[in-house]
């Protein structure tokens, strides 16, 4: 595909091919203010456990979907290589008003909230002596930055062991937008500033995202974003976080992938954001694009967790 052909974006036809990959059924966690949150897990089978001991059924990765997305766009195919190759049991949430998860369509009645509703699938998918990674996709990854740097009232004690960020959204503010890249979203500055002014407009569509057509007739799929839901999933100080997030060496790595081909970012930059070093890794895939990413990475991922 190429990027400069804006009607094919992102390759949707190419890697979500309807029936080609099964999804597992959801089930439903209730998060802290009574909304059902559902989760698709893809466990390995028994034999693959055996033969994956040094992974096994003890390490998880929750991995969360990209802004307006849900579990079940796309992202079947990392779940189910991790499984299937890592015997690694992978978690995977709908965040709030996305996909089979309720609530308001594209909405949270805080970024906090956002942030618990985290807590709250952690704490389910915990287990004695589970070794847990996050880890999410381009909003999805934002959420995930914030989450483990801004979230400073944690009502989980789970040890998360790594951060696992793909093609990683880091926000405006990290200066890793593609020249002339395509117009995925349009942002509606004004709501934001008015809403960090007089903290009124949370609930405003503040981001609209510029998927095609067919791809919107998904109900799981959302067209825009909220202000708080926004402010949830896109990193503040991009920079300061993620040296904070890297500089928990040994103990809590990063590994972060991009392709080369990314449709939205700078993939050097955003590579660039986490040091090769002491168990991190940032790294551009040569050929990927921002979606078809997720057709393949586990193989990357799943070296480096196990």
């Amino acid at each position: 595909m190429q990027r400069t052909d804006k009607s094919a974006a992102f390759s949707f036809p190419d890697t979500f091919t309807p029936g080609e990959q099964t999804l597992q059924d959801h089930v439903t966690v209730v998060a802290s203010d009574g909304v059902d949150l559902a989760v698709r897990i893809y466990e390995p089978k028994e034999e693959q456990t055996d033969s994956h001991s040094h992974s096994n059924d003890k390490t998880v990765l929750v991995f969360y979907h990209g802004g307006g997305a849900h579990s079940g766009a796309g992202y079947q195919y990392l779940a189910k290589g991790l499984a299937e190759n890592f015997g690694l049991t992978v978690y995977l949430p709908d965040l709030r008003g996305h996909g089979k998860s309720d609530g308001p369509k594209g909405d949270a009645l805080s970024k906090e909230q956002v942030w618990r509703d985290v807590d709250t699938v952690l704490e389910f998918v915990a287990k004695p002596d589970a070794k847990i990674f996050l880890g999410g996709h381009s909003s999805g990854g934002g959420l995930v930055v914030n989450y483990a740097t801004a979230w400073k009232e944690r009502t989980t004690s789970v040890d998360i062991k790594g951060y696992v960020l793909v093609s990683p959204e880091l926000g405006y503010k990290s200066e890793t937008a593609r020249p002339g890249r395509i117009d995925f979203a349009k942002v509606n500055i004004c709501a934001f500033i008015a809403n960090g002014i007089f903290g009124i407009l949370g609930h405003s569509r503040a981001v609209k995202f510029n998927y095609p057509p067919e791809i919107l007739e998904d109900d799981g799929m959302v067209g825009f974003n909220t202000v708080n839901m926004a402010n949830a999933i896109t990193p503040e100080t991009p920079r300061e976080q993620m040296q904070g997030m890297c500089a928990n060496v040994g103990r809590r790595p990063t590994g972060l992938w991009i392709g080369s081909e990314d449709e939205l970012f700078i993939p050097e930059k955003v590579a660039d954001f986490v040091p090769n070093e002491d168990g991190n890794v940032g790294q551009v895939l040569p050929g990927k694009t921002h979606l078809d990413i997720l057709v393949g990475v586990h193989e990357h991922i799943g070296r480096w967790i196990t």
